[in-house]
């Protein structure tokens, strides 16, 4: 049965559309004059503000790597650092209002672009291509919830198997 899905024509118009996301990324990071991963996190930071610790988490980075994109990310003038609220040892990282219009501009110009095309469908069409794509995102996250698992359970073996090598 998954097999007859991947050959529908709604399956490769999807991969397509995720192949032009990926490639509009690439595009996006070089007008903003940025490595991929430090737009990665100045995508998770337009959801608010995160530690380096759960932006290193999010990210699949060490702290050390983590710290480094916030480095680089408040030396261009994208983030800053701030006090964590209830710990003051502790610092969050917020993305700065500039940068946060700029990205949301280009996620606005998007958004306009392809809503224009719902105003041709009737309410049925409109409510079937929303039943799809949440459906699409449920299975997105679930399936990147999966592979983190995995991920995270192949680190924990390999530094199982690292400590009692020792």
């Amino acid at each position: 049965m998954g097999e007859a899905r991947r050959g529908t024509e709604q399956a490769r118009l999807l991969r397509q559309v995720v192949l032009l996301h990926q490639e509009v990324r690439i595009h996006l990071c070089r007008l903003m004059g940025m490595h991929d991963t430090d737009y990665a996190a100045l995508a998770l930071l337009m959801r608010g503000r995160l530690g380096p610790s759960a932006l290193a988490s999010a990210l699949g980075l060490s702290s050390a790597a983590a710290t480094a994109v916030v480095d680089r990310l408040e030396a261009a003038g994208h983030a800053e650092r701030l006090p964590h609220l209830q710990d003051r040892r502790r610092t969050m990282v917020r993305l700065l209002p500039a940068s946060q219009q700029q990205v949301q501009a280009e996620v606005d110009r998007m958004a306009d672009a392809t809503g224009a095309l719902l105003e041709d469908f009737d309410e049925r069409e409109r409510a079937a291509v929303a039943r799809y794509l949440a459906g699409t995102r449920d299975a997105l996250e679930q399936w990147r919830d999966d592979v983190a698992a995995r991920v995270a359970a192949r680190d924990d073996f390999a530094a199982a198997d690292s400590e009692a090598g020792r």
